[in-house]
């Protein structure tokens, strides 16, 4: 690519309106194709009829088009680059109801000065136009290739209230450029620049001053920023409070700046950070809302006093591997609200068992993966998740050193003591305990014969049917169904043993350890 000598290379960029002769289109790739010597320029055409594939050439995709014929592949020095002003795109887009001629009749009054020599009818026509821009806050500009900002005033003379405004996808190559549209919307709060190719300034903090006076969100998406630039780069937006970086690559964070010190929203998904770079944040005075989604966290260690004010995480489809990380967000003062799908801790649990396990270990959680958890809820997670607990720490651990170990890994076990109490009543001291069996309870729906949940429960030989049932229905959140009890032994799996008398044991109709308890509904 280094060598290509063509002029035309350096001025055509990716998403770039472009013309090859009479015929208008788009440019979705620039570069080499192996086996010929030249530069080419894959077009998607305006006009879809007009391409011979939808971007693959010998079996090498390059890009994708909507139609299946929406592309040709076109000799660089063919292909000439247009420059796409911000108004340009803006009256592609929002002028094309308002009459033919409306988009000449608009630039013409933004460059007219005496606007007697409108007719009265086009005058009409233009202020109804004019009005209409004038209520727009909301615009969307993605993909349509704008290289510049236009001529002075004719944004803030045709559209001057826009306050949400997304420019992704387009072909800004500097901030100057960015800083010229900004200007001109004094409202503005909300910028989306995400997938542009931008140099940064060298001191974005002078030469884009004054620019981003109002703006409090920006979302800077697959722009290849390290965190050290997008903090000089923020140092220009006085008021930002929603900062979102995803797909930037970013592995390495600093101590928080000034810039940082109204931020309420940060998203850092799809990077490279592990936890211990994302601690460096946790001085945030104001952070609320944080993801960090996708990143390949594998573990948690919350340093006292981190992120006072982070009511909300996101932290699905990372690699944590251990339970002891759920107790570390227990130390986190304000967490109320966890999203937390798809990582390995998770793998082979029933829903309601890992809800068992994250709501039992943050005392503080009032929604789990937009669900929320009520107080009933939480009580029975605490209860159950206290038993199986208490079964380990009077049965299992001999000396001192065990249970601090315990106590280390489960912090949560002598707060939920005092809560609740201990159930545990087996005296270790004689020979009458109280035998225990670990089963499987499967959720089992009779209409749909399929296991709707399952859960791996350790229970007192001498449980009634009846207290099964209540636990089932707590487990598997099934009120009033009508419930109907069987089981299945590890050496005859495929012969079911009817329960019908609730008010006898497990023992009773010889339940054994390993065996398969069925609830049917």
């Amino acid at each position: 690519m280094a060598d290509v000598k063509s002029h035309f290379y350096g001025s055509i960029r990716v998403g770039q309106k472009v013309s090859v002769g009479t015929f208008d289109g788009f440019a979705r790739y620039v570069g080499p194709i192996p086996g010929t010597d030249s530069i080419w320029v894959g077009v998607e055409w305006d006009d879809s009829n007009r391409g011979k594939h939808d971007g693959i050439h010998n079996g090498i995709r390059y890009f994708k088009t909507l139609h299946p014929n929406g592309a040709s592949f076109v000799h660089l020095e063919k292909v000439i680059p247009h420059n796409v002003s911000f108004i340009k795109a803006f009256l592609s887009k929002y002028g094309q109801s308002c009459g033919n001629n409306i988009q000449q009749e608009i630039n013409a009054l933004m460059k007219q000065s005496k606007m007697a020599s409108f007719e009265l009818v086009g005058m009409q026509k233009i202020q109804k136009t004019q009005a209409c821009f004038d209520k727009l806050t909301h615009v969307c500009l993605s993909h349509h290739g704008i290289t510049d900002a236009g001529d002075p005033k004719e944004i803030q003379d045709c559209c001057p209230n826009i306050v949400n405004l997304e420019l992704c996808n387009n072909c800004f190559t500097d901030w100057e450029t960015v800083s010229k549209i900004a200007q001109q919307l004094k409202h503005l709060t909300s910028l989306n620049l995400s997938f542009n190719n931008i140099d940064l300034p060298q001191e974005p903090n002078q030469q884009l001053k004054g620019s981003f006076k109002c703006l409090k969100k920006i979302v800077l998406g697959k722009l290849n920023y390290s965190w050290h630039e997008i903090m000089s780069l923020c140092e220009a937006f006085p008021v930002l409070e929603v900062l979102e970086v995803p797909d930037n690559n970013i592995d390495r964070l600093e101590t928080h700046s000034e810039a940082m010190k109204n931020i309420l929203y940060l998203n850092l998904e799809n990077n490279n950070l592990s936890w211990p770079e994302i601690n460096k944040l946790r001085s945030l005075p104001k952070l609320q809302t944080l993801n960090v989604n996708r990143n390949g966290i594998k573990d948690i260690q919350i340093v006292p006093s981190s992120f006072p004010s982070l009511e909300f995480l996101m932290i699905s489809d990372n690699d944590l591997l251990h339970f002891e990380s759920l107790c570390e967000l227990n130390k986190l003062p304000a967490l109320c609200s966890l999203r937390i799908q798809n990582n390995l801790l998770l793998k082979g649990l029933s829903v309601s068992n890992y809800t068992l396990q994250i709501i039992a270990r943050i005392a503080n959680l009032k929604t789990l993966n937009g669900t929320m958890i009520t107080l009933k809820e939480r009580q029975n997670n605490e209860r159950d998740f206290l038993k199986d607990l208490d079964m380990i720490w009077h049965r299992q651990l001999k000396s001192a050193e065990e249970r601090a170990e315990f106590l280390t890994k489960h912090p949560r076990y002598m707060e939920l003591i005092a809560k609740y109490g201990s159930d545990y009543s087996e005296d270790l001291n004689t020979s009458n305990k109280i035998k225990t069996i670990k089963i499987r309870i499967v959720n089992f729906c009779k209409e749909t014969s399929t296991e709707k949940d399952v859960i791996i429960k350790t229970l007192p030989i001498t449980m009634t049917l009846n207290r099964l049932k209540d636990l089932g229905k707590r487990l598997f959140g099934l009120g009033n169904k009508q419930l109907e009890f069987s089981y299945l032994t590890k050496e005859k799996p495929d012969i079911e043993y009817s329960m019908e008398n609730m008010n006898q044991t497990l023992d009773y109709y010889s339940v054994e350890d390993g065996n398969t308890v069925l609830i049917k509904w």
